[in-house]
């Protein structure tokens, strides 16, 4: 943060990544953040949570609403109190102006205005920030994906070595195996990890594959590709893990063997194309170029597509880090891309009528290349 213009962060540090980045301490109420003209940093909190606060928050101040009571009193709502006290913080010091971010709350946004503060929102505050990440973030990245691959294996595998009945459809424990039930042991194992499912596993099939962030419903069946897409949030760092595989029981079609193949090529045009010296576009480009020289769609399909319609109709990935997505997106518009910058890459292909295979890894952009943090491999076959 340079100290041209005091700057306000607000929320609830617990889901405001933004925040939680900047005072590196997690609660579930409304929180405060200010950097003064001085450089000087002050932190409202609930009374509660002050000593806690000023063991373990990046700020100079801990404070709470009452330490800044405006001359008509502090509203008996807590977090609209709280904001009248950001307000009053800011008044006291004389600040005129601040800068503020995407998240910051219009509750807050409001006191500050009644206070006779003008905003000035600027669209890189909170973002140019969290997307150049530290060795300790990479490495806090690393061991969320460590985490997701781990449950990936024990998915894919379940899926795979799963009896079919006589009608092809995969048993465990005596019961259909269903996209619900191999969330829920998804849900189990990342929870041994320390890591939590703050957004469903995708596990999908035909035909709801060819909806792209469906999460799948129903029983699972035999020489289908199934779709796993697993997602975690480490429950100490904060940091996400992104990984996606494709897993058939059985023996897949040959359309589905050929999606696969080009899938694959794709993935390492994406991951050969993640370069400082590009852009988001760029990568996404290059991914294109394969998938249309592999005989297949870019974009959504037109309205009067028929069932052969296969296509990808997504961007190649997006940023990762406190939150699954995160700027810049590899895809049409994609910016300039940082040295230490974090991505998925992620192609995939689509069909309602022959099933979905995408495969995604997550991918630091190195001074020299890229690191990508996945070791498991990207077949179908996990038995």
């Amino acid at each position: 943060m340079s100290n041209s213009i005091a700057k306000v962060l607000a929320g609830v540090p617990a889901v405001n990544m933004t925040l939680f980045h900047r005072i590196q301490f997690s609660v579930g109420d409304s929180a405060f953040f200010t950097q003064l003209l001085n450089g000087k940093t002050i932190l409202l909190v609930r009374d509660i949570e002050m000593d806690r606060a000023k063991r373990l928050a990046r700020a100079d101040e801990i404070g709470c609403a009452s330490d800044f009571s405006p001359e008509g009193g502090l509203d008996g709502d807590r977090d609209t109190a709280l904001a009248q006290a950001g307000a009053e913080c800011l008044r006291q010091a004389g600040v005129k102006e601040v800068q503020v971010d995407r998240t910051l709350p219009f509750l807050f946004a409001n006191e500050i205005q009644k206070s006779g503060i003008q905003l000035e929102y600027d669209s890189d505050f909170g973002v140019l920030e969290r997307r150049v990440k530290s060795e300790e973030e990479l490495q806090h990245l690393r061991e969320a994906q460590k985490a997701t691959e781990g449950a990936m294996e024990m998915a894919c595998s379940l899926i795979a070595r799963a009896p079919a009945d006589s009608g092809g459809v995969l048993q465990h424990d005596g019961m259909p195996l269903t996209s619900e039930r191999v969330r829920q042991l998804i849900s189990r194992f990342v929870l041994d990890h320390d890591c939590t499912t703050l957004h469903d596993s995708i596990v999908v099939t035909i035909p709801h594959v060819a909806d792209c962030h469906h999460f799948g419903t129903g029983p699972l069946h035999k020489d289908l590709p199934v779709i796993v897409d697993i997602f975690p949030t480490h429950n100490h760092t904060h940091y996400c893990g992104d990984c996606t595989r494709t897993v058939v029981n059985g023996d897949p079609s040959d359309v589905i063997r050929d999606m696969h193949a080009c899938v694959l090529k794709a993935h390492q045009a994406g991951c050969e194309a993640l370069r400082s010296e590009n852009t988001g576009q760029a990568v996404h480009e290059a991914v294109g170029e394969i998938i249309r020289a592999g005989g297949y769609h870019m974009g959504q399909p037109p309205v009067d597509a028929d069932e052969e319609y296969i296509g990808m109709r997504h961007g190649t990935g997006h940023g990762i880090g406190l939150d699954v997505h995160e700027p810049i997106l590899l895809a049409n518009g994609g910016e300039k891309i940082m040295v230490n910058e974090v991505f998925t890459v992620e192609p995939g292909l689509y069909s309602a009528k022959y099933g979905g295979v995408r495969v995604e890894d997550m991918v630091a952009v190195t001074a020299t290349g890229c690191e990508n943090f996945n070791t498991l491999h990207s077949g179908l076959d996990w038995k």
